[in-house]
């Protein structure tokens, strides 16, 4: 008798079982049902071997028992096949739902309770000639229908559902169930050949070392689960409706990018190793510095918080000084209910929406994330995917509000400011989309494709001959301190052959100002080549009087609320008139933006104010409305 292969394959799964049992694992679906996979094939190659013992010394035990472990091994072929069809629709499952899962589920389950029930029931015979041993007969012929049954299965779902399967598990299992037709085939063909449970055990070697190796989820640089898994572990969690709280621990950058590269490594790396004694959580090593803690319960966080705290605060205030650290200071985004959320991408926009280093203020130590919060998230979002959508399909509008001119008593600039059609045909105004853009980074291509559409409104219609002298621009500081920036809107200049003279840039948004340097060499250049600036909103805070002093802007915009506040508040008219005084003594023109009723505009008139600009003469106006109220007002 020759058991060789069997032994061999029973050392690969034995070694993959412990191996397996010794790395962490997740607790995915995925990963228990790789388990019961691997001990059905221990199972297989044990009783394989217990069938050939008592085969050959059957003259030693009564027929009932030789044919009973020879039947135990083929039932355990079969759970091989059925468990390693269940593993390999755990993505289609995490694809479709719960419903379709239980739906199959029971389907499979019940073609496996028949199958095993007849290989019980149907009769099995044994041969041995002294060298050569196998079963046949009804219940082998039974067990290989089904396998085979199976088989077909896997292989057939694994191309017709291929977009919803990991492509490396379609690769490994097709190399599994071609190596396990093949050792099929062959002990088929050649009975003394017994390598069909050996071909399952390399087909469990193939997918431990593909996908199933706990380490390809450990991160090399700390230990901890890797941030490539954190989404499979969160899909899971939703898909198990399991309950779960969460902790982001990250840190706020400080101002020396370099000392504070050094002073986030050391820190990190403590914090990673004290984390290995939480065994409270699931620990992601999110790689860039930050960890993520999942728990059962919310009840962890706090106490987990806590000695993180007082961990920290003991190498900081170590008594031996020279083992003194000084570490930044954690920050806590928490959410106690995963499920706020609906989904692991929905949940993991909501952790970096509230991470310490993006454009949201956050003051303290903690955020708690909850569902006012991620309503806010979502509407951020949406307005998000709204800018993308109408970017995509043309469905960005400009409108052009006129501003007057009191010295020619005439309308001799506009303002373009930009507008978004959803597909549902609502307008949607800035007020509710470019601060988030400001934020996402997407100002960059918005502001390219307004000025693009402004352009070629102004080349088209020679707005110059309506007494147009200038189109003001909105230019996010953002924007104009990139370093491309000079040369991205110089060749858009050049592509519509715009004289730049007719375009006036206004800088909006100066609270998120990073680099004021790059801002005013850009501004320098943009000014020698023939354009003009203006401050906007003044007065609301955004803007300061060092913008105005440093910038070469000149034109000045009142914000609207101050323009408010003159006829309703007797220091903001102190505050108004001087800072036109101010202006004037400087050169600088003046705007009083909102500006709604005649009393309102004849005040500004007495005051001083060079333009007008509000819904006293007209609101922003569709491109062809705007045309017609020029030739209207000017002509």
């Amino acid at each position: 008798m020759n058991i060789y292969t069997q032994v061999c394959g029973l050392v690969i799964v034995a070694m993959l079982i412990f191996f397996y049992k010794r790395q962490p694992t997740m607790g995915l679906n995925s990963e228990r049902r790789f388990k019961v996979v691997l001990f059905a094939i221990l199972g297989c190659v044990l009783c394989d071997i217990a069938s050939c013992y008592f085969i050959v010394n059957a003259s030693r035990y009564t027929p009932f028992v030789v044919n009973s472990i020879s039947k135990v091994y083929l039932l355990f072929l079969q759970v091989v096949a059925f468990s390693t069809l269940a593993y390999e629709l755990a993505d289609i499952f995490e694809f479709y739902g719960s419903k379709l899962e239980k739906m199959i589920a029971i389907c499979y389950q019940g073609i496996c309770i028949i199958g095993l029930g007849f290989t019980l029931y149907l009769p099995i015979e044994i041969y041995y000639d002294g060298d050569i041993l196998y079963t046949y007969g009804a219940a082998p012929v039974a067990t290989y229908c089904f396998v085979g049954f199976y088989v077909f299965s896997i292989l057939l779902s694994l191309l017709v559902l291929r977009r919803h399967i990991k492509p490396t598990r379609v690769k490994a299992l097709s190399a599994w169930m071609c190596i396990w037709t093949i050792a099929a085939g062959i002990q088929f063909v050649h009975p003394q050949h017994l390598i069909v449970s050996f071909a399952s055990c390399l087909g469990a070697l193939i997918m431990y070392f593909e996908i199933e190796n706990p380490q390809s989820a450990i991160s090399r640089k700390t230990g901890h689960f890797s941030s490539g898994v954190i989404r499979e572990y969160f899909d899971n969690l939703y898909q198990n409706k399991k309950k779960f709280s969460l902790m982001m621990i990250s840190f706020r950058s400080s101002t020396n990018a370099n000392g504070d590269t050094k002073l986030l490594r050391k820190t990190s790396e403590l914090l990673s190793e004290f984390l290995f004694s939480i065994d409270s959580a699931k620990v992601f090593d999110t790689a860039e510095g930050y960890f993520l803690l999942v728990f059962d319960n919310m009840d962890f966080v706090e106490s987990t918080k806590f000695r993180i705290s007082t961990y920290f605060q003991s190498i900081e205030n170590n008594p031996d000084i020279s083992k003194a650290i000084t570490l930044l200071r954690p920050f806590y985004t928490i959410i106690p209910n995963g499920h706020i959320s609906s989904s692991a991408d929905e949940l993991l926009l909501l952790l970096a929406s509230y991470s310490p280093n993006n454009q949201k203020e956050l003051l303290g130590d903690e955020i708690i994330l909850d569902d006012s919060i991620l309503k806010d998230v979502q509407l951020e979002k949406l307005a998000e995917n709204h800018v993308i959508e109408a970017m995509e399909n043309d469905r960005i509008e400009v409108h052009y509000q006129p501003i007057y001119d009191i010295a020619t008593e005439k309308f001799t600039s506009a303002e373009a400011l930009v507008r978004i059609r959803t597909s549902g045909g609502k307008l949607l105004y800035p007020d509710t989309f470019i601060p988030i853009v400001e934020e996402t980074g997407r100002i960059i291509p918005l502001s390219d494709a307004i000025y693009r559409k402004t352009l070629s409104f102004m080349k088209s219609y020679h707005v110059e001959r309506l007494g147009v002298e200038r189109i003001e621009l909105n230019l996010s500081v953002r924007q104009g301190e990139h370093p491309l920036f000079v040369n991205r809107f110089m060749g858009i200049l050049e592509e519509f052959n715009i004289n730049p003279d007719l375009l006036n840039l206004e800088i909006t948004e100066t609270n998120s100002l990073h680099s004021k340097e790059n801002l005013l060499a850009n501004m320098k250049k943009l000014e020698e080549y023939g354009l003009s600036f203006s401050l906007d909103d003044f007065g609301s805070g955004s803007s300061n009087l060092n913008y105005m002093i440093e910038m070469p802007v000149g034109i000045v915009k009142l914000d609207r609320d101050l323009s408010g506040a003159y006829f309703k508040n007797d220091k903001a008219q102190a505050i108004v008139k001087a800072v036109i005084a101010m202006a004037h003594s400087m050169n600088i023109k003046l705007i009083a933006e909102g500006i709604e009723t005649k009393d309102e505009f004849d005040t500004m008139k007495t005051l001083g104010v060079d333009y007008i600009q509000g819904f006293y003469f007209s609101r922003p106006l569709p491109e062809h409305e705007f045309l017609k109220f020029m030739q209207e007002h000017n002509l």
